[in-house]
Order: structure tokens, then C-alpha cells, then sequence
């Protein structure tokens, strides 16, 4: 083998390491995300929180599929654009933003609040995660891959931070108090 073809080789190689690292990161923190709505879909009462929980879930399993699939590849020496990447459904997002949330008690709407409120936390995470991915990784695919998934996790957590003012609002409607924020 030739020198330059082993520091090809060796460079491929230590590139790899770090998609697959940050790949295998991804992947716990996308099955935590997904267990994360999956167990507060149980708890919400609201049923568009429910709903929007639900539907986050579901996406989060597609995000859990999609990273396993680059996993494999780049664990095959492929590259990572290989990978088809599941549809989105911006549609979801956009109905989401025309629905009126339905009356509720006082104590539920704080639940669901603070429920919103972590996901909101979760879904910021995961972009920020991806986006710094992105900017440190040399691999121009994987870059790409990382932007993407960031605005993925971006769309659901601007979704997220309407439906949390929508409840606020209407949690602070229902006390008669608007607080200075």
C-alpha cells in the first residue's frame, strides 16, 4: 500500500470515528426524546397537548430510525448521504399554529405547562446539539446531515415555544393576572 493510500485510509478512518461518535450520542438522546413524549403523551390532558406530544413522539421514532440507519453505514465505511431521510410533516406544524387550545383547570393547564416547557428544553437541546455537530465535524455529508436534523429539532421546538405562549396566556387569562414578562 502506498503512503498516501494508507493516510487516505487512516484520515477516512479517524473521520469516521467522530460522525460515529456524535452519531451514537445522537441516537441515546433521540431514544430519550422519544420515551420523553411517549410517557408525557400519558400524562397530558389537554388533548391538542396530547396530540402535539404524540406526533413528537412518532417523529422522534423516525429521528431514532434515521440516525440507526447512518450509524450502520458509517460503521460500513459508507457515506452517510446514502442515507434517505424520513419526510417531515410541516403541515403538522402549520395546523398546529391555527388551532385554539380548548378551556382546562387551572392545575392542568400548569401541568401542561411545564410539560411544554421541558420539551421545548429537549427539542432546543437537540438543535443546539446538531448545529454545534455540524460546525466542528470535516465531513462535508455529515455536515449536512447535522444542519439538517438541527432544523428538524428547530422546527419542533419553535412549534413547541407558540403552543407554550398559547397556554400561558391562557393560564394567565384564567387567574386574572397578567405577570411583567
Amino acid at each position: 500500500m502506498k503512503i498516501l493510500e494508507f493516510e487516505e485510509r487512516f484520515e477516512k478512518t479517524v473521520m469516521n470515528k467522530g460522525v460515529l461518535g456524535i452519531l451514537k450520542f445522537a441516537l441515546s438522546r433521540e431514544i430519550e426524546g422519544m420515551k420523553f413524549y411517549q410517557e408525557k403523551v400519558k400524562a397530558a390532558k389537554d388533548l391538542d397537548v396530547k396530540e402535539v406530544l404524540k406526533q413528537l413522539s412518532e417523529m422522534e421514532n423516525g429521528h431514532v430510525d434515521y440516525v440507526k440507519k447512518l450509524i450502520e453505514n458509517v460503521e460500513k465505511g459508507k457515506s452517510v448521504s446514502e442515507v434517505k431521510a424520513p419526510e417531515q410533516n410541516p403541515d403538522f406544524f402549520k395546523k398546529r399554529e391555527t388551532k385554539e387550545i380548548v378551556g382546562g383547570k387551572v392545575d392542568e393547564i400548569a401541568s401542561e405547562l411545564s410539560i411544554l416547557r421541558m420539551a421545548y428544553l429537549i427539542e432546543d437541546d437537540f438543535m443546539h446539539f446538531y448545529s454545534d455537530s455540524a460546525e466542528k465535524i470535516e465531513d462535508a455529508d455529515a455536515k449536512n446531515v447535522f444542519k439538517m436534523l438541527s432544523s428538524w429539532e428547530k422546527a419542533h421546538r419553535d412549534m413547541l415555544h407558540s403552543l407554550y405562549e398559547e397556554i400561558s396566556k391562557q393560564y394567565w387569562d384564567e387567574m386574572g393576572f397578567t405577570p411583567l414578562f
